[in-house]
């Protein structure tokens, strides 16, 4: 079926729970907020600890163009197909992040929070290849035109990252933080900065067409890819190939009521050393069609193999290499800034001030947040309004309203609750698309349970 790869693009970016925390994001009275700024002024408990596997559930998938109601309308669904191969450019992209911790705890000791740790996540970003999916689907026959190799991007990792951090409280205006990371991974594969054009065209007596691929340089670089059926939990939980990296984060408080935040991701890397396969193809051909020949039967020739020989042809031309060189895959790094006024009364006779360390006052907060990150060449962004509230320091709600790459604006709430020594949080964002998810771009989910010592 000629619609099969745009038919997989779009089920791919709708049917998965599909990297932005902004709801979780300097949520001060939960330690979770901790991996997204290791500066964060956290109200420190003596400990806590994750429920293991449930103290951070989170998953988000999205892409910039597509949906699913593009495609299954009351429309010709062909018509829908040539619609959504229009609609799309090269610069859009899918992409998908889920992580789960599978255990987290921090503990108080002076002026000083540590935390440690171990979650697993896999991410993906890919490309729509808008010239190569419309060759796909109409073909090239009668076509004058150049269709680009180099649109063809996407990198995907699965990995475990064991993490140390420490937040130090400098003063009653400043916290700093740090985190260490180490990274294993059995299951990688990037592709990325390619070039290259298919040219098809057609001569001029209109029958003959010509085909040729120009200035190809393709690299797809992979890990574990050849024995995926052999992996086990115990090589995805802790893979054949490692790498550094590290959090920082701040906040800076101008008054009680004003504070600045700020922290910087995944600064790091992995290098993939054992289970690697790299295919490098490179070159140019062309190719006219085939020039039939019949042979000399009383020269005891044989029936010529024309398609042996324009696969010959090929391999002359376009040189390929499959290597097993290591390779260098660089985390993509976060960053946050978040800026919140702090109102309101206090919902109860507060005496946590020397507890916390901080200025914090009032029960309701208004804050602006700001999120970047760079994967695959695609730029992912948002930056968000949030209103949060708390109720006796029991319970708290949380709204938000902002844009982001998904290029529609995007409502999100977030509910948690601190009963006895418990904290539950659930965080869902794109509520506006909750009536109708056939009609989303993307969606994203998170929920944790952490005891609170």
């Amino acid at each position: 079926m000629k619609f099969v790869p745009i038919l997989f693009f779009v089920l791919l970016s709708n049917t998965l729970w599909g990297q932005d925390n902004h709801l979780l994001y300097n949520q001060t009275h939960n330690p979770q907020s901790l991996m997204l700024n290791p500066g964060a002024a956290y109200e420190k408990t003596d400990f806590h600890i994750g429920v293991p596997i449930l103290s951070n559930v989170y998953a988000s998938v999205g892409n910039t163009v597509l949906n699913v109601d593009n495609l299954f309308n009351t429309r010709d669904f062909n018509t829908n197909v040539a619609a959504s191969l229009d609609r799309i450019s090269a610069k859009d992209f899918v992409a998908f992040n889920q992580r789960i911790d599978l255990i987290n705890f921090g503990w108080k000791s002076n002026s000083r929070y540590y935390t440690a740790g171990v979650y697993q996540e896999s991410d993906a970003v890919l490309n729509f290849p808008k010239d190569l999916l419309q060759l796909a689907y109409y073909g090239n026959a009668g076509q004058n035109r150049s269709y680009d190799i180099g649109q063809i991007n996407f990198r995907g990792n699965l990995q475990t990252v064991f993490h140390f951090g420490i937040n130090q409280q400098v003063n009653d205006d400043l916290h700093i933080g740090v985190r260490s990371k180490l990274y294993t991974s059995s299951v990688n594969i990037k592709s990325v900065r390619n070039t290259g054009r298919f040219i098809s065209s057609v001569n001029q007596q209109g029958f003959l067409l010509n085909q040729s691929i120009s200035d190809l340089n393709l690299n797809i670089q992979s890990t574990g890819l050849q024995s995926i059926d052999q992996l086990t939990p115990g090589n995805i939980l802790i893979g054949s190939n490692y790498g550094l990296g590290f959090d920082f984060g701040m906040s800076y408080f101008f008054n009680e009521r004003l504070e600045f935040t700020g922290s910087i991701l995944d600064l790091g890397f992995i290098r993939f050393t054992k289970d690697t396969s790299q295919d490098i193809y490179e070159g140019s051909f062309d190719y006219g069609g085939l020039v039939i020949q019949f042979p000399n039967f009383g020269s005891e020739e044989d029936l010529i193999d024309y398609y042996q020989d324009l696969l010959d042809d090929i391999e002359t031309n376009l040189l390929g290499e499959t290597t097993s060189r290591s390779y260098t895959y660089v985390q993509p790094t976060k960053i946050n800034l978040g800026l919140s006024y702090n109102f309101g009364k206090e919902a109860r006779p507060c005496t946590c001030s020397l507890k916390s360390g901080g200025k914090r006052s009032g029960n309701q907060t208004l804050s602006l947040h700001a999120f970047s990150m760079v994967s695959a060449g695609n730029l992912f962004y948002s930056l968000n309004g949030i209103y949060q509230r708390s109720f006796w320091k029991v319970l708290y709600a949380k709204v938000s309203l902002g844009i982001d790459q998904f290029n529609r604006p995007n409502f999100g709430g977030g509910l948690a609750l601190d009963v006895w020594k418990f904290n539950l949080f659930l965080n869902v964002d794109r509520l506006n698309h909750f009536n109708n998810i056939y009609n989303a771009e993307a969606l994203a989910f998170q929920f944790g349970l952490n005891l609170k010592l």
